[in-house]
């Protein structure tokens, strides 16, 4: 099987993941419309923050850090066929633009994960202070993954239970700063 040929099976499956996150967060959010409806008409406490309700951050962050991945991989998937114009000398041009285009589409797709799980009721935040968040995740998992591996991955050094681990914890950073940073903006739907 050609290069060419994996590639389309790839952003499919990558496009898939990105349908089913969007319809199960919209379903979601379509659940709480008529409570958020309801408490404005009931004149719901506005004043202050509202309750920190922690099944909604758990959610937050375990659907961010899915979300997140399957964002990348389509941002790639996009980036590949964008740059499939390119000629084969600008490879590592190809390579960067590829990178960023997935890193752009894991990160706006942790935002909107979050802020949509996070909005829904009668609470609103923040969408900016949230990709504040998520850049601020990003650049202490890009930190950390520096520190502890410069740069590299080492073949045999450490077992493959640690490296998910360690995966796993570059992934869910964005997740956990933008949840954070949500959480901070949170206020009273008006």
């Amino acid at each position: 099987m050609t290069q060419r040929a994996a590639v389309p099976r790839a952003v499919r499956a990558a496009l898939h993941a990105a349908i089913v996150v969007a319809l199960c967060a919209g379903a979601a959010r379509a659940q709480y419309g008529p409570a958020r409806t309801m408490a404005r008409q009931a004149g719901a406490a506005t004043q202050g923050k509202p309750d920190f309700r922690y099944e909604r951050v758990a959610g937050e962050v375990v659907a961010g850090t899915y979300a997140g991945v399957a964002g990348y991989f389509l941002g790639r998937g996009v980036g590949t066929i964008a740059t499939m114009m390119l000629s084969s000398d600008d490879e590592r041009l190809r390579d960067q633009i590829v990178d960023a285009v997935g890193w752009t589409g894991a990160a706006f797709a942790i935002g909107g994960t979050v802020y949509a799980i996070g909005d829904m009721g009668a609470e609103a935040g923040s969408f900016p202070r949230t990709m504040v968040g998520v850049t601020a995740g990003a650049a202490a998992s890009l930190a950390i993954s520096r520190l502890i591996f410069h740069g590299r991955v080492p073949a045999d050094k450490w077992s493959a239970r640690r490296k998910w681990w360690m995966a796993t914890l570059e992934c869910s950073l964005p997740a956990i700063g933008g949840t954070i940073a949500f959480n901070a903006s949170r206020k009273w739907d008006r």
